[in-house]
């Protein structure tokens, strides 16, 4: 890719309106298109949202004294992804529902917000490699059939109630296990067992 405009890019007498093939990109995002034997140097419309790429069949159009390329015709590689840019911020604002359907979908940014105020997520599964989580909220309801967590280390703090209801209970420590409280009860309708090599009471 040069960045020197050749000086048969210069033109001489613009067409209206043409068809003709991308053969040249400069670093400025202006670029050389060959039209009925001739090369024009042209600048991106607006409106022109797919990125052009060498090979790409354009149509370009002039107004003043200034060439423009309006839209990509056809693309000489269709197999290669398609890229839509713009200069600066893009906002999609539709006065209807938004709808992104797609094989597959890659999201890359340095930073994102997300403000939904309902929102509903189905799937068969989900896979997060994070570094920090932090939620807050009011309310927290989760309904699971199996839950599996593995930490180094846990800490959990209610400034209110507990409450555990389980059908088995099973608590093991490798080490170490204290349980202390202003006020402490045991009861059981069978059987109360406390095994041990040496028993402390009082």
């Amino acid at each position: 890719m040069s960045n020197a405009i050749p000086s048969f890019a210069l033109p001489v007498s613009p067409p209206q309106q043409a068809a003709g093939q991308v053969v040249n990109l400069f670093g400025d995002g202006s670029m050389i298109v060959e039209c009925d034997g001739r090369g024009w140097h042209c600048q991106r419309a607006a409106s022109c949202l797919m990125t052009p790429e060498c090979g790409d069949r354009v149509l370009i159009a002039s107004a003043g004294e200034q060439l423009w390329l309006l839209a990509v015709l056809e693309r000489a590689e269709s197999h290669q992804p398609a890229t839509l840019s713009v200069e600066g911020d893009l906002r999609i604002a539709p006065t209807g529902d938004l709808s992104l359907s797609s094989g597959k979908l890659n999201v890359t940014a340095e930073s994102g917000d997300c403000h939904i105020d309902a929102m509903n997520y189905s799937g068969k599964s989900l896979t997060a490699w994070l570094s920090l989580t932090r939620i807050v909220g009011g309310q927290f309801e989760s309904v699971w059939q199996t839950v599996t967590q593995l930490s180094n280390r846990l800490l959990r703090r209610t400034q209110t109630i507990e409450q555990v209801r389980a059908g088995q209970l099973d608590m093991q420590a490798e080490d170490y296990l204290r349980a202390h409280a202003q006020n402490t009860f045991i009861t059981a309708k069978g059987i109360t067992k406390v095994d041990s090599e040496q028993i402390h009471m009082g």
